[in-house]
């Protein structure tokens, strides 16, 4: 869809990296991105003849591929290809059309456009009613803006809905009344004026993207550092779909601690206009706006009506910094906008005035007031950077427990900013042939980030063997999934009168459930019931695991319910189902439960476990080879090194949610389910033990799933389990498709790690012992984590030659949902563990790891 929009709304075919800036918000869980940008990369090409005509070939006959313009296979050996003519009759053929905003008569095969009606319809005011009494208004003029702000002066003002829209659907907040400002034509100018730029509040981020980069080529360097500096940073601003709907005033407004504009309003003084619902005009600076935590200068009955950017003065130089996890669509961790002004004064260049904003180190962006005032006066030189950094460090405090962690490291980046900063204008003024030039090794500092164009390449053989093996096969469901045709559980037709699911889920790590008041959520709209662990029909307690003992297969570990029937043991665990007619009524409902509990004690991570002795029983492990112990003992070991690591978890994020779809057959005697599973007979045989059913009674179908990576193995089956529960009890359909947050909320993830290692080397860097404790976070149920572990401890060594090992290892018991299968099943975890100490090792020994890998370790 990214790249459709982009052909649409392209008048000239797109450059790559266009095409690479269109694809930022997108996410590709397990294609690869390789093969998708490869494919719309053919659509940068300017020489269609390398697409219309026959294959053009080089000197030494092999075809030139149109994608790179180099010799490649993918056009010979047609005898190995016997298949391509029939598979490619087989393709509908598409001719390309011509750019036309309105003219669907262009389009060859009646493509799907924006109805033209709709775009030549006479734009009109707009007055909804919404569910739950929400009341939706679109004025077209200010006037009809400011009077329906008289009315309602709480009223939410609407744009791109990018953040409201988080604030309603996953923080359940309620607005009575919304007003759409989408078509105000005075909050949507841009302007350029004597002393500066005028910015509409309502103006797209991606328009004011456009609208700066032509003032810019208008203009000059000289008067638009600001501007430059401002459109930088919305080049790493959120991704280009959230630029194409969210504002300016909206970012400003929701004045959220990490914005990375706000920061660059208040350093390069701009001005904001705001007006109130009798046509007064006022005008606060950037700086004075911001009061506390999301809570700015503006009151209920006035509306932020632009932003004024003044043009920078000659020697006045603005610069912006964000680090953030990654590049792209990513919160900044640290950001921040400085402004500096050099004046000459007696023969020196000295500072006549500065500003320094930090965004992400507190509630509100936070100005460096004494170092600025250091700062004035001074001469840029290298001189003042020991004083301006314990200046900052006053300016920007962050104590040990400040929100979002990394203290330290965030710490550091407010010093390194200002340094690059220094640098930055320290260069400028070089340019100039008015200060030293930099060193070398600083040059890198002041270079913006640019990242190439991404390449890449696939080489194979095509050698048949019998009919398909080692032939380039299409995927059966290839055609349906790329034209967005294949079927999900979510697309599946419901019967008549499905209800829809929505659970009820504990809010406390640890936690006895006092009682369930479901009083409220029974009135709600399209309430049809709410289900509870004594409503299960047979048994509530579930668990995949089964202990292997010496002689036979052990018992069930049923070490989970359905239902949290009294206890608590992590937040997100399910207490109830509610369903209803539909999905939203379902959550409202939901939501109205209320559930009481009396706070037990909760154990949060693997230390605190280790300390509390909280294990889940029977999950030692234990494996060595030749003696530790005495290896330790004697004199053998140059040198011994102990230390810790900690392995973090992660999220399956599976394209597809959970889901399943289940409806009961002969009368409600027998149930049937489409899931979303790697694992349908596990759906079967726990459904069947929760309905209390034989399970020659329940069928559970699975077509295709979004994405699972070991999510969606064992994890998915309390769903089902919960969802059958209604149904079996309404003998009606059920559908249940979790949301997102709600999925990584109550799913689990891969398990996190603590390893403790002792190793013992020679001075060669050979390694002769190694002594291993491994804990891994199960949660607050078994599942697979055991197996998980054995893994973790069986890759240990890695794909190194150690004579005596010992790898002890205990399965924690955490308040937090049970953690499951991924990719790897501990194999990473353990092998991370080993590099660890492997460059502990280096570093010791003043070698690199690879040296002490490769020649005196590794397995041969």
């Amino acid at each position: 869809m990214s790249m459709y929009a982009l052909l649409r709304s392209s008048k000239q075919p797109p450059t790559k990296e266009q095409i690479e800036d269109s694809l930022a918000g997108n996410l590709c869980r397990c294609t690869g991105y390789r093969p998708i940008i490869d494919a719309f990369g053919v659509f940068a090409k300017t020489d269609d003849s390398l697409y219309t005509a026959s294959p053009s070939e080089s000197a030494n006959g092999k075809a030139i591929c149109p994608s790179t313009g180099k010799p490649c296979l993918c056009r010979n050996e047609t005898d190995v290809n016997g298949n391509e003519s029939s598979l490619l009759s087989s393709v509908k053929t598409y001719l390309p059309s011509s750019y036309n905003e309105i003219d669907g008569n262009a389009y060859n095969e009646k493509e799907l456009i924006f109805p033209p009606e709709l775009q030549l319809r006479k734009i009109m005011p707009l007055r909804l009613n919404g569910f739950n009494g929400v009341r939706w208004y679109r004025p077209l003029k200010l006037d009809q803006l400011l009077q329906l702000k008289s009315c309602y002066p709480e009223a939410k003002l609407i744009i791109g809905n990018s953040e409201v829209g988080v604030e309603t659907e996953f923080k359940n907040a309620q607005y009575g009344v919304m007003i759409s400002v989408t078509h105000v034509p005075e909050l949507h100018t841009l302007k350029v004026e004597e002393d500066g730029l005028r910015i509409g509040s309502a103006v797209r981020l991606a328009q004011l993207q456009d609208f700066l980069k032509k003032v810019i080529a208008e203009r000059g360097s000289l008067q638009t550092s600001s501007c430059q500096a401002i459109l930088r940073q919305l080049k790493w601003f959120a991704g280009t779909q959230i630029r194409n709907v969210a504002s300016v005033g909206g970012n400003i407004c929701t004045a959220s601690p990490i914005s990375d504009l706000n920061p660059l309003w208040m350093s390069t003084g701009a001005t904001f206009q705001i007006i109130d619902v009798n046509n007064n005009v006022r005008t606060t600076v950037a700086k004075d706006f911001f009061l506390g935590y999301r809570k700015v200068d503006l009151k209920d009955d006035e509306v932020l009506l632009s932003v004024i950017l003044p043009w920078t003065r000659p020697f006045e130089y603005v610069k912006e910094f964000k680090q953030a996890h990654r590049r792209q669509d990513d919160i900044a961790l640290v950001n921040a906008g400085m402004r500096v002004h050099i004046t000459e004064a007696e023969g020196n260049w000295i500072v006549s005035d500065v500003s320094i904003v930090y965004g992400g180190v507190a509630a509100v962006p936070l100005t460096a007031g004494k170092t600025e005032s250091f700062l004035v006066g001074k001469k840029l030189d290298y001189g003042l950077l020991d004083e301006a950094f314990n200046l900052l460090k006053e300016d920007i405090p962050l104590a040990e427990n400040a929100p979002g962690g990394m203290v330290e490291f965030r710490s550091s980046l407010t010093l390194s900013f200002f340094f690059k900063f220094f640098l930055y204008v320290t260069h400028e003024m070089n340019t100039k042939g008015l200060s030293e030039g930099l060193d070398v090794a600083n040059m890198s500092a002041i270079q913006s980030y640019t990242r190439p164009v991404t390449t890449g390449t696939q080489g194979y053989e095509l050698v048949r063997q019998g009919t398909a093996v080692g032939q380039p096969m299409v995927h059966l469901s290839a055609m349906l999934q790329v034209t967005g045709e294949a079927e999900y559980v979510g697309d599946t037709p419901t019967p008549p009168n499905t209800l829809h699911a929505a659970l009820v889920l504990s809010k406390e790590a640890h936690a006895r459930i006092l009682s369930i008041d479901d009083s409220v959520a029974k009135f709600s709209p399209g309430f049809a019931g709410l289900f509870l662990s004594k409503d299960v029909p047979g048994a509530n307690n579930i668990g995949p695991i089964r202990f292997l003992q010496k002689k036979n297969i052990g018992p069930i570990i049923h070490d989970g319910e359905v239902f949290a029937s009294d206890v608590v043991t992590c937040v997100g665990q399910i207490i109830g189902i509610v369903v209803a007619d539909t999905h939203d009524n379902a959550k409202a409902a939901a939501n109205k439960v209320n559930v009481k509990y009396s706070e037990l004690p909760a154990i949060l991570s693997i230390e605190e476990a280790i300390k509390a002795g909280s294990f889940h029983p029977h999950t030692t492990r234990c494996l060595s080879k030749g003696d530790v112990e005495l290896c330790f003992a004697s004199n053998t070991c140059d040198k011994v090194i102990e230390g810790e690591v900690q392995v973090g978890g992660q999220e399956h994020f599976y394209m597809e949610p959970q889901c399943t779809l289940v409806w009961p057959v002969d009368s409600g005697n027998e149930i049937h389910m489409i899931s979303s599973t790697q694992a349908p007979h596990t759906h079967q045989k726990y459904v069947a033990n929760v309905l209390g059913l034989p399970l020659s009674k329940v069928v559970c179908k699975t077509k295709r799933i979004g994405g699972g990576f070991g999510g969606k193995e064992t994890r998915s089956v309390i769903f089902a389990a919960a969802a059958s529960v209604a149904s079996y009890c309404l003998r009606r359909p059920v559908k249940i498709v979790l949301d997102r947050d709600v999925d990584m909320m109550t799913t689990g993830q891969r398990h996190s790690f603590l390893g403790k290692y002792k190793v013992g080397f020679t001075n060669d860097g050979k390694i002769l012992a190694l002594d291993l404790e491994i804990y891994n976070n199960g949660g607050n149920t078994l599942d697979l984590s055991l197996a998980v572990l054995e893994h973790a401890m069986l890759e240990s060594e890695n794909v190194y030659d150690i004579p005596n090992i010992r790898a002890s290892g205990k399965v924690c018991f955490t308040n937090f949902p049970s953690n499951t299968a991924f990719r790897g099943f501990g194999g990473p975890q353990g092998m991370l563990i080993a590099e660890n100490w492997i460059h502990h090792m280096a570093t010791e020994l003043r070698r690199s790891p690879e040296e002490i890998k490769v020649s005196m370790n590794i397995f041969c």
